[in-house]
């Protein structure tokens, strides 16, 4: 797919991605009892494991925004949530943050360069939330609280600084989503954004079709505990409503996903692609051909034999499953059931990029563990894929038993 100065930038990403690889697994410290991800190893030794049985890593640097509850479900809040949850009780400031994957036509430098602008239908899917300035205000640290509100009253762009290396555009780019077009006010950490890759008012919001009430940060009395504030939420929505809260400190990302990688980090070691919607099925993406090529490959690994996934994903998978095999465990596990796949999260229309979608994800024993049923998978081949780098999404919030994914290293307390 031609790009204009895409492909050297792509070049310089995947390099940038093998190296930090590499130098992940040169950090490492004691991890804490009870941490289930962990980083992906280059080399053919997995990362060491504590005496509780988890892996030493470096956890990247955070910023750690104010301490605030926090709340999702799958799916999204109810229309009227936003508006109901103000009088919870025990709860003193709260916001509700909307969110939606946005295709990016176009951007430009602040010289009006063009730095991207992907070939008609395909877009770039950003994961973008929006908010009300004067109610997310209280929940950003003091030095960047000025920053962030002004530009977002003024209808300009935020970005996380990891967005903003992977889009290359800093103070005065622009950024187009068909007519749309907007000026980036301000970069900001990633933690601050709620590492989303774009930041916006709720006007600019609704322009872009960012309506999904993802989120609910809160500030509650002293006397708060996680069962009362999940009580208070709950209240509010549709009986046996898949919900998960976190108290304050409680995740690094605080944010919607809460136990998984925000698509930011996904796209920083595994690529990002030009796509759009297939006509036929919009759960399924048609991905630029020219990323396929250089990002995706099928090789083969123990237990399971031939494999399509991303080629950033081979290290960990094929030392995860040789562990499986030395284990005893092989005869655990029966089928392979996908890595990559252009399609969307739970293949919904609404839906993101699944992480499948980047060939960061694989499905092993999909008849025996059916998402949303009660797991099967073989506990000891779970722990070794954790030892490796892996999430299991048995342990979602919707369980995903046969779900394996690539995790970043997540602070001590995720």
């Amino acid at each position: 797919m031609t790009r204009v100065t895409r492909a050297q930038a792509r070049r310089r990403r995947t390099f940038t991605a093998l190296m930090s690889v590499s130098v992940l697994a040169l950090l490492v410290i004691l991890w804490p009892k009870g941490s289930s991800g962990q980083f992906t190893a280059p080399s053919g030794t997995a990362p060491p494991a504590t005496s509780a049985g988890s892996p030493a890593v470096s956890p990247t640097g955070s910023t750690q925004p104010v301490p605030a509850w926090l709340a999702w479900m799958s799916g999204g809040f109810p229309a009227t949530f936003r508006d109901q949850i103000s009088g919870a009780g025990g709860l003193t400031q709260s916001v509700v943050v909307a969110g939606d994957t946005r295709w990016m036509t176009s951007s430009h430098d602040a010289s009006g360069n063009l730095v991207d602008q992907p070939t008609p239908p395909y877009a770039i899917p950003l994961d973008a939330f929006a908010v009300y300035p004067t109610r997310y205000a209280p929940f950003l640290p003091d030095d960047q609280r000025g920053t962030i509100v002004t530009a977002l009253r003024k209808g300009e762009a935020v970005l996380g600084q990891t967005s903003s290396e992977l889009r290359r555009l800093g103070l005065g780019g622009s950024i187009s989503f068909g007519d749309v077009t907007l000026q980036v006010g301000a970069v900001a950490p990633d933690d601050v954004v709620g590492w989303s890759e774009l930041l916006v008012n709720r006007d600019v919001g609704r322009r872009l079709g960012i309506t999904d009430e993802r989120y609910l940060l809160a500030f509650a009395d002293p006397g708060m505990t996680l069962a009362r504030f999940t009580k208070e939420v709950r209240s509010l929505l549709p009986p046996n409503s898949y919900l998960r809260t976190v108290p304050p400190r409680g995740t690094r990302f605080v944010r919607v996903a809460s136990g998984v990688d925000p698509p930011v980090l996904i796209k920083k070691v595994f690529g990002e692609f030009d796509a759009y919607p297939r006509s036929d099925d919009p759960a399924y993406l048609n991905v630029d051909p020219a990323w396929y090529d250089t990002h995706i490959q099928t090789r083969t690994v123990p237990l399971l034999g031939a494999v399509t996934c991303n080629v950033q994903l081979f290290p960990a998978l094929i030392g995860a499953l040789t562990d499986v095999e030395a284990a005893g465990l092989g005869r655990a596990i029966h089928i392979y059931s996908g890595c990559y796949a252009a399609r969307t999260v739970a293949r919904s229309m609404t839906a993101p990029p699944s992480n499948h979608a980047y060939g960061a994800a694989i499905d092993i024993n999909a008849p025996e563990n059916p998402y949303g049923s009660t797991p099967t998978m073989n506990l000891g081949v779970v722990k070794i894929f954790e030892r490796w780098g892996f999430d299991w999404g048995g342990k979602f919030l919707i369980p995903d038993g046969m779900h394996f994914e690539y995790r970043t290293p997540p602070a001590p307390n995720a």
